[in-house]
């Protein structure tokens, strides 16, 4: 298996075409792919990255890496690391609403010149990979989850205050 230090350095085309122009390395391709395709969309739909976009980039070439070195081996898999953030069933369903597969596969479509994780079977986990570093809170999809938060908390306050009327109760009343 290739390593990391070499797989980042071997040759790429960082953009679409065999131009002079658009020869790199993979990290840089990946980079490229990050900076003008990922992380605008990401924030496009609405949601701001958990830390600084450096960091993130630097965790998608390592996953670029994963999934490029390990489509071919069939009886390998890769698994989702837990994510960064507090990750609540709301959380999940809200991003699953903002960025569906239909989303997904419509803004990868310009992109499918990547194909060292562009059309793999492994292409889901960009979408994992974002899920994972998300700020949950961010956006119009973080303040949608908090109107579902929102709309709970009234919902079990209301529970609280309606029930029957016990302070008028004597001993021998049914209701």
């Amino acid at each position: 298996m290739l390593s990391f230090y070499n797989w980042k350095n071997q040759f790429a085309y960082v953009g679409p075409g065999c131009n002079k122009e658009q020869e790199g390395t993979m990290e840089e391709a990946m980079l490229i792919f990050f900076y003008e395709g990922i992380s605008p969309w990401i924030k496009n739909i609405g949601y701001k990255w958990s830390r600084d976009d450096n960091y993130i980039a630097k965790n998608f070439v390592h996953l670029c890496y994963m999934i490029h070195t390990t489509t071919d081996m069939y009886g390998k898999d890769l698994k989702i690391p837990k994510p960064k953030h507090r990750d609540f069933q709301e959380d999940r369903e809200t991003f699953d609403f903002f960025v569906d597969t239909i989303q997904l596969i419509d803004f990868l479509e310009p992109w499918n010149f990547r194909s060292e994780v562009v059309g793999t079977r492994f292409e889901h986990l960009i979408r994992e990979f974002c899920y994972v570093w998300i700020d949950v809170t961010s956006g119009k999809p973080g303040a949608f989850t908090q109107s579902i938060f929102d709309a709970e908390a009234e919902a079990e306050a209301e529970e609280e205050t309606s029930g029957p009327d016990t302070t008028s109760k004597k001993k021998w009343d049914l209701y």
